[in-house]
């Protein structure tokens, strides 16, 4: 019984062994199987990939400062819908209140000195006529003359200390209004600043509220001075965040600043080193990006149509590129001559033909010369 279980455990080896030479032989004797594709004419652009950083596209940061006023009451909480013109909070100033008090005093006292200019050179035209009736008309006048020409320079005066003050509270009225702040866009309440923090703290560490249009988000970033002569309105932008990997979202640059942004650092050491703040609208469901995310911005630049291959295909060992084309059933090296990359696909210049059959995930032993069988 053991002899015939032996037998039987030899012959199945002998099969499993005769199975795996004959797999080796279809597949090294005669060379791995590989996938192969041809250069085909498509519409490729350069990818010019720059950090950014989410922001609102409308919003409202407000900062009160000590010369204002302190901080009376908050209108607002965080989360509220607002509409332009809204009250926020209300500021108290009671310089600003003595202020006002003691323009409205200048005001009543020069319009009462008015008053009465007004009636002391009225008795005196009385007098002169009174007077005219027993010296003459011309005498009277000129007996007269020094007391008019003072109360009318009194009144000048008095005319230019009321126009004086009447400036003075238009200016103090503007002043009021500010201790009102409104808001100036249509918005949500994003943050508040707790109140009990003095004005002057608020300004210093935070916003004291900051309000924004959640409808629409941009990306901000900054170009070399290379890199903002290829880019321009218009054009199309994939972003993608390290914080929500599986998804990216596409947009479009809009605006290019004409000036630079001075690099501080590179100013101090003498360089002149600047860079372009470049601003991107963000199309499509924007939920799960918040302000303030970092993101990689991939701007299209030069779009064209030209012949590509795969990325996938491509070898670099640091001295020219190459790939492997299929002829006569074996791997062939070709050296080729490579323009820009889009995506997956990557522009051939020189070297392959648009009926070469390139190998595309070759096997790792793939090398110039192996026998291959396409798929």
């Amino acid at each position: 019984m053991k002899k015939k279980i032996w037998i039987t455990i030899g012959v199945v080896s002998l099969i499993i062994l005769m199975i795996g030479v004959s797999v080796y032989r279809q597949v090294f004797a005669k060379g791995p199987s590989v996938k192969t594709a041809q250069m085909t004419q498509e519409e490729i652009s350069s990818l010019l990939m720059i950090p950014g950083t989410v922001k609102l596209q409308e919003e409202q940061v407000v900062y009160t400062s000590p010369e204002k006023g302190e901080l009376k009451d908050l209108l607002v909480k965080e989360g509220q819908s607002v509409k332009k013109g809204t009250v926020l909070a209300t500021l108290q100033n009671p310089q600003l209140d003595l202020e006002r008090e003691q323009n409205k005093l200048a005001i009543e006292s020069a319009n009462l000195k008015i008053t009465q200019l007004d009636k002391k050179i009225k008795q005196l035209k009385e007098k002169e006529t009174t007077l005219a009736e027993q010296v003459g008309k011309e005498e009277a006048k000129k007996q007269l003359a020094p007391e008019r020409e003072q109360l009318e320079m009194e009144k000048k005066l008095a005319n230019i200390d009321l126009k004086q003050a009447s400036l003075q509270k238009d200016l103090l009225s503007k002043r009021q209004s500010e201790l009102e702040i409104r808001s100036t866009i249509d918005g949500v309440v994003l943050t508040v600043k707790k109140q009990g923090t003095s004005t002057a703290e608020a300004s210093n560490l935070e916003p004291l509220i900051h309000i924004g249009k959640l409808e629409g988000l941009t990306a901000a970033g900054l170009l070399s001075e290379y890199d903002s002569i290829k880019v321009s309105s218009g054009q199309k932008v994939t972003l993608r965040s390290d914080a929500v990997p599986e998804q990216e979202w596409q947009g479009e640059v809009t605006t290019i600043s004409v000036l630079p942004q001075q690099n501080q650092a590179g100013l101090q050491n003498g360089s002149q080193a600047v860079q372009y703040p470049v601003t991107v609208d963000i199309s499509g469901d924007t939920k799960a990006l918040k302000p303030g995310f970092q993101v990689i911005m991939e701007i299209e630049t030069d779009k064209k149509m030209a012949m590509v291959l795969p990325v996938a295909s491509l070898h670099d060992d640091g001295d020219q590129p190459y790939v492997y084309v299929v002829k006569d059933g074996k791997a062939r090296k070709q050296k080729v001559k490579t323009g820009i990359t889009s995506g997956d696909k990557i522009e051939i210049l020189e070297g392959v033909s648009k009926d070469d059959k390139v190998i595309i995930n070759g096997p790792e032993q793939l090398k110039d010369g192996l026998e291959v069988k396409v798929k």
